[in-house]
């Protein structure tokens, strides 16, 4: 009988002890627990990953854009607007917030630079506090162009290539076009087959029309982003066709066949160009040398004759 009662006494304790552990509140803190050890090994793996990116992009660049930001509050609407829009012609490489904070601090460099080199204690002609000060702004407005400078060059080079690829281009959409595409699925073939800025655009204004702009206005920002004759013909002589009705594979061709005569103008232009461009090195590097060859010995003999 004791036997018995001490048997009942253990299996209840032990159910008990059991029901406590499988208790919802304790399962509930192990699943917390859980969590947080998960969310602590993500973490540290994030950390990890932040860790092995190059000091460039883990302190540079956040510190730059702050700085970007506080810039970009003091700047005026219309500048921000005017490199808004010279930004997009170049192709977007940065936005506007951080393409002013590289002509500040590229300002602010030289501004210090030309300050401390100039600060000579014992000078042979000193110069005044004020001269010194005009010089380091001088310096400094003159550098903060170069960025400017390097956005005008991205944006010509990107003029070029859209130039030498908008015949091509048309070719493609006139040819996708009689073959019964839409103009949208032409331009997405186009999109496609050609790279650099010429598929960009095209990729873009396939994007706003997909996101519900209508397709003339998406092609008038295409105009405003490569600002080009070329492609505002084309874009012009897109919109009255789809205005009008009129056939467009006809428009297209004889966009393309325009567009394939007006290169051949400009490749005969830059030939004709080419002698007066040839002058300048000729006259100062090519005929002092022939003019050296040719009466160099002539006047070697004259000088023997008269030692003699």
């Amino acid at each position: 009988m004791l036997f018995a009662l001490d048997l009942l006494i253990f299996v209840t304790v032990a159910v008990t002890i059991y029901l406590l552990a499988r208790s919802p509140g304790d399962s509930v803190i192990r699943r917390r627990a859980l969590n947080l050890r998960q969310s602590a090994g993500r973490l540290g793996r994030l950390e990890e990953k932040e860790l092995e990116l190059p000091f460039r992009q883990r302190v540079l660049e956040p510190a730059l854009r702050r700085l970007a930001q506080q810039i970009l509050k003091g700047t005026p609407a219309a500048l921000r607007e005017r490199l808004k829009n010279r930004l997009a012609q170049a192709g977007r490489p940065m936005d506007v917030s951080l393409f002013l904070s590289y002509e500040f601090l590229i300002g602010l460099t030289l501004f210090l630079l030309y300050f401390l080199l100039s600060l000579d204690h014992r000078p042979s002609q000193p110069v005044s506090f004020s001269g010194r000060l005009l010089g380091a702004t001088v310096l400094a407005l003159t550098g903060s162009l170069l960025p400017e400078i390097w956005l005008l060059r991205l944006v010509n080079a990107r003029k070029k290539a859209m130039e030498r690829s908008l015949p091509d281009v048309l070719d493609l959409l006139t040819v996708s076009v009689e073959a019964g595409l839409g103009f949208d699925g032409a331009v997405q073939k186009v999109s496609e087959k050609f790279t650099g800025p010429v598929g960009e655009e095209f990729a873009a204004f396939l994007k706003e029309v997909r996101f519900g702009l209508a397709r003339s206005e998406a092609l008038r920002h295409m105009t405003r982003r490569i600002d080009h004759p070329d492609v505002r013909i084309f874009v012009a002589s897109v919109i009255q066709a789809d205005q009008l009705g009129v056939s467009l594979a006809k428009v297209l061709r004889v966009q393309a066949d325009q567009l394939r005569f007006r290169r051949k103008q400009r490749a005969e232009e830059k030939a004709m160009q080419i002698p007066i461009k040839l002058l300048f090195p000729l006259t100062i590097f090519i005929f002092p040398t022939i003019f050296i060859v040719l009466l160099g010995p002539v006047l070697i003999q004259y000088l023997g004759m008269f030692k003699k």
